[in-house]
């Protein structure tokens, strides 16, 4: 009988002479070659075990190794080697003198290896970052160096938009997580990281000199300076790689203290699907931008000029995460960055008033708490009915007035808005508003649950629960200019038009992403919405249902969404200052919308 071997006759006698003689890889050298030899420690700080093998090269570890024997399977050496991923001695100089751990993982049963990538992704219960693998080509060694810009010829290589985040982002979101000893991917971190990348573009001389990179220990600067030394970022700009970047961010960069949502693409698509397709000399404002979603959508979809978009956003991290992903996007390097028509001011303070398209989702709370009152109130509007009294000064009375008074006359307003404002009485001077300077040319309700709150712990990968508060999107054409001290009466005759209403139901559960139970009703919406501009009438629909609805099986159609409607029914007569006829259409809306045609 075969007598059993020990792990460490399989890893001295198999592994490292079949890495050896197949791959390249050192043997026989203390320095290069560690086996057993890298500790892992449990949370007492005592030792609990060490790593199988770790290849190393000047010093700093590039490759983790774990070895089963051929009885066993690559599964579980998978969960192994990510253990010691997760517990690698990154506080001992010794075995990671730069603070990071190796970036590729490999598994071994019997002589068939396998090799990995990792990347990061948030655990939406836990809200910490955990690693996750894809399988890659087994790297020779000389491969592997060049892979870190560690071979001795080595040209710092141009980034591909699919490895933006696995090779790039992550790295630096790890760096800045491990020396600002956080154990969570916080939003500071995520700002960190955004403004590194900025600096990089804007001076790829003397970054070094400037925030955030000045506030790192040496071993931090020494990681951050040989990732931006292995990858030619500058070579590697252009839009896929800003989508990628945008990507990858897009639920990290909000907090509680923004009171803001987090607007899913599908809604923004949406939007634009309402207002259809853009001149490329179209100028197009977004004075709450965010991390640029709409601006970024009009732009992907129409070829914009850059010179005409703007982005205004008051909050230091979604201003700069804008910018960063607009100089992605356009390539814009050292002074041409301070070109990019993003700034970090009051988005209600003056910033024009030829505005083609205003769009965005503005901030909808009750109070407004920012500042600054008296240099809003030179330019906006603070009693508007004129009776006296200040109104009621919330952030969506002052950022419909700030979207109105920027358009031009026949311009175009786009506005994600608490349903509120279209029901609550003490909104009827907002409605008298809007009716006197514009003509509404649809509203929308959305079902409760379409946005995702901002929360104070970033994550990557889905944001935090949904926001019970219910929201429609408003589209309007401006048709008066605004007047100061004018007041809010309105002659009715200019009131003589149709407008195209819609309510979406709720879903029964909406688990999942949001985006898998709400963009099927909203293509549905803008299918009769491009039958309303053609026809000014709406087809018959069977009631969407999806896996997230009860009773899916319905035999007969279901008007749900909305009928056929006749146009004249949400007319006001003409010539005549009355109201519009009693009655409600055979469009079913909301309630609430009604109170805007009564």
């Amino acid at each position: 009988m075969p007598e059993k071997r020990s792990e460490n006759s399989y890893i001295n006698n198999d592994v490292i002479p079949f890495l050896n003689d197949n791959f390249g890889y050192p043997i026989h050298n203390a320095e290069c070659v560690k086996i057993n030899d890298v500790p892992i420690f449990g949370a007492r700080g005592n030792r609990a075990g060490s790593i199988d093998i770790v290849y190393y090269h000047n010093g700093n570890p590039v490759l983790l190794v774990e070895a089963k024997t051929k009885h066993k399977s690559h599964a579980v050496a998978l969960e192994q080697a990510l253990f010691y991923l997760k517990n690698f001695p990154l506080d001992k100089e010794e075995f990671a003198p730069s603070g990071l751990p190796p970036k590729i993982l490999a598994t071994t049963v019997g002589k068939d290896i396998k090799f990995y990538k990792w990347k990061i992704e948030v655990d939406e219960k836990k809200q910490v970052p955990e690693y996750k693998t894809e399988e890659i080509t087994i790297l020779p060694f000389e491969e592997l160096l060049r892979y870190y810009g560690l071979s001795e010829e080595y040209q710092a290589r141009v980034l591909e938009p699919q490895n933006f985040k696995v090779d790039f982002f992550d790295e630096l979101l790890v760096i800045f997580k491990y020396y600002k000893k956080e154990e969570k991917i916080t939003k500071d971190i995520v700002k960190e990281v955004v403004y590194q990348i900025h600096n990089y573009l804007l001076n790829p001389i003397q970054y070094t000199t400037s925030y955030p990179y000045t506030e790192l220990n040496t071993q931090g600067k020494k990681a951050v300076y040989d990732l931006f030394k292995r990858f030619d970022l500058v070579a590697s700009l252009g839009p896929d790689t800003a989508i990628e970047f945008r990507k990858a961010i897009l639920r990290s960069f909000q907090g509680e203290e923004f009171n803001q949502y987090l607007t899913e693409k599908c809604v923004i698509d949406f939007v634009f699907g309402l207002i259809g397709k853009l001149n490329k000399h179209t100028k197009v404002l977004d004075f709450e931008c965010g991390s640029g979603g709409f601006l970024a959508t009009a732009i992907n979809q129409n070829n914009l000029d850059l010179e005409n978009v703007m982005g205004v956003d008051i909050e230091d991290l979604p201003y700069i995460i804008a910018k960063t992903y607009f100089a992605l996007y356009f390539k814009k390097t050292g002074e041409e960055l301070n070109l990019v028509p993003i700034r970090k001011d009051n988005g209600l303070f003056y910033h024009g008033k030829n505005w083609d398209l205003v769009v965005g989702n503005p901030a909808g709370s009750s109070k407004y708490e920012h500042g600054d009152e008296d240099k809003i109130f030179e330019n906006l509007n603070d009693d508007l009915n004129k009776d006296g009294r200040q109104d009621r000064i919330s952030e969506y009375n002052l950022s419909i007035q700030q979207a109105i008074q920027s358009a031009r006359i026949g311009g175009k307003i786009c506005l994600v808005l608490p349903e509120g404002v279209f029901s609550n009485s003490q909104d009827e001077f907002l409605r008298k508003y809007i009716a006197k300077h514009c003509n509404i040319l649809a509203i929308v309700s959305l079902p409760p649950g379409s946005f995702k709150r901002g929360t104070a712990v970033s994550q990557l990968k889905r944001g935090a629960q949904s926001a019970s508060m219910k929201m429609s999107i408003m589209y309007a054409e401006k048709t008066r200019e605004v007047k100061k001290n004018e007041g809010l009466e309105i002659d009715l005759r200019h009131l003589n038009y149709p407008i195209f209403l819609a309510h979406i139901d709720k879903v029964d559960s909406k688990s999942g992403e949001i985006s898998e139970w709400l963009e099927e009703r909203l293509n549905v919406v803008l299918e009769q919405w491009k039958e309303w501009q053609n026809k000014a009438e709406l087809n018959d629909i069977e009631k969407i249902t999806t896996k997230f609805d009860k009773g899916e099986k319905m035999k007969e159609s279901q008007k749900t969404l909305f009928s056929k409607v006749e146009p004249e029914r949400i007319k006001i007569e003409k010539n005549k200052k009355t109201k519009p006829k009693e009655g409600k259409s055979e469009t079913k809306i909301s309630k609430n919308l009604e109170d805007l045609l009564n």
